[in-house]
């Protein structure tokens, strides 16, 4: 449900921008080219304080799926900042104009907030009974809603490449 919600956000998000960036070049009479110049902008401000939404390969859905937070991102909170500032600047690129894919990124997104539901639940039941371990690792969140979000936003059944990619 909360990969649903975190789509449903994204996808409104691009939605706004595209609409943004449409009525900033026709109210300013910019060339086109101009949007995702401030598209890249935009990212690499929103990157100078969370550098973990810059693309670095696989290494941070990595991180996140063997040890539930990202070295950029060592704790719950921050790594719910990451993944809400990944959902910003990667709607900004898109609805600015910007080339590239949204799967990769969607990736990244879902193993964040998988491991920050994952953390925050056995948080919260740890805190209510002590002791208890019946709640899984946030490692295994991460893996499920890293396999799920990008099915929310309809780009393939992740499911089936990583499937074929594992035989």
């Amino acid at each position: 449900m909360l990969c649903g919600v975190v789509s449903v956000a994204f996808r409104q998000l691009v939605v706004w921008f595209t609409k943004t960036f449409d009525l900033i070049r026709k109210k300013f009479g910019l060339p086109a080219v101009v949007c995702p110049a401030l598209g890249g902008l935009g990212a690499g401000l929103i990157a100078l304080r969370y550098p973990g939404i810059l693309y670095w390969g696989f290494t941070n859905v990595d991180e996140i799926l063997h040890t539930g937070k990202s070295a950029s991102a060592p704790g719950i909170w921050l790594l719910a900042q990451l993944a809400a500032a990944k959902v910003v600047a990667t709607a900004l690129c898109k609805g600015s104009g910007l080339v590239g894919g949204l799967y990769a990124p969607s990736l990244m997104i879902g193993a964040a907030v998988g491991a920050v539901f994952g953390g925050s639940a056995a948080e919260l039941i740890n805190s209510a009974i002590p002791g208890n371990t019946a709640v899984a690792h946030p490692q295994a969140y991460a893996l499920v809603s890293f396999l799920f979000l990008p099915d929310t936003l309809k780009f393939v059944n992740s499911k089936g490449v990583l499937t074929f990619n594992s035989i």
